[in-house]
């Protein structure tokens, strides 16, 4: 669970490293009669320097407060990083009639998505988690689904919350592909396998496979395997299903504690399916 929780912050922290990585300065000259240029438009992360190419004081203020300099002397500069789009104006205080603007443009519209886990068991779920560039909340946000041998379909919607994440639980039934859709941008796709249930039961003497998925398994088998002294498995009978993707069989063990499983290998488990493994169980004879 903490691991699926810290995803979207990974998500988040991949906009800003992006942001960062780009990040691109401008200057501006504070001359006799003004600014150099009087408009100048970066994107956000870059950085603004203003340098006194006069021999007067200058004071850059911005209109809103968020930024200003202390009293440069000629020759003296001043710096400031813009983390956050929008229009901003600004005025030499030192000469209130010389006036100048920023404008900062957002990143372009990106989302992203990944999956808590790549592989589900069938009839489990996982959660699927992103994050839209702007880090905005309330943002809608979609989700469409391609499961294997179907069309694309809408699946889901919601709204981000804080710093723009936002999470979608799924619950393929075979191998799907998802993206998620946010304004004008789309998610790289992820693609969700599915293992087929393997069930491992014993009654009496008797032992019990069954293979459950959107598929039958009739004339396909499961390995059933032992585990070794080692640790590791060996497989020591191959048990083909019926109609019912079910069978009933017999094992001979030797005397002691033995702890066993089912294996369908991926040849078997079908299209759109990878490798299934059973419970463990525990046999003493």
């Amino acid at each position: 669970m903490r691991k699926l929780m810290m995803l979207p912050l990974a998500l988040l922290a991949a906009f800003v490293v992006a942001a960062a990585a780009g990040a691109d300065t401008k200057t501006v000259q504070i001359t006799k009669t003004g600014f150099t240029p009087t408009t100048t438009t970066v994107n956000v992360g870059d950085t603004v320097t203003w340098h006194n190419a006069d021999t007067a004081t200058h004071q850059v203020v911005a209109d809103d407060g968020s930024f200003a300099s202390p009293v440069l002397r000629s020759g003296e500069t001043y710096s400031f990083q813009f983390a956050k789009a929008g229009k901003f104006g600004y005025r030499d205080s030192q000469a209130g009639s010389h006036k100048g603007t920023v404008v900062v443009n957002g990143p372009p519209a990106a989302v992203t998505l990944a999956a808590g886990s790549t592989t589900v068991v069938y009839g489990s779920s996982t959660s699927l988690s992103g994050a839209v560039s702007n880090q905005l909340t309330s943002e809608p946000v979609t989700l469409t689904a391609q499961a294997l041998g179907k069309s694309t379909q809408s699946l889901d919607a919601t709204t981000t919350a804080a710093n723009g994440t936002f999470a979608f639980p799924v619950s393929p039934t075979i191998q799907t592909v998802y993206q998620a859709h946010w304004r004008t941008a789309d998610s790289p796709a992820v693609t969700v396998n599915v293992a087929p249930r393997v069930g491992f039961g014993l009654s009496g003497r008797t032992y019990v496979a069954k293979v459950t998925s959107d598929l039958t398994y009739a004339g396909h088998y499961v390995w059933v395997q032992r585990r070794t002294a080692t640790g590791g498995w060996t497989s020591i009978k191959r048990v083909y299903l019926g109609a019912s993707s079910r069978a009933t069989f017999q094992l001979r063990l030797a005397r002691g504690l033995s702890t066993l499983r089912l294996n369908l290998p991926a040849g078997q488990a079908g299209a759109g399916y990878v490798a299934g493994l059973s419970r463990l169980l525990a046999v003493k004879h």
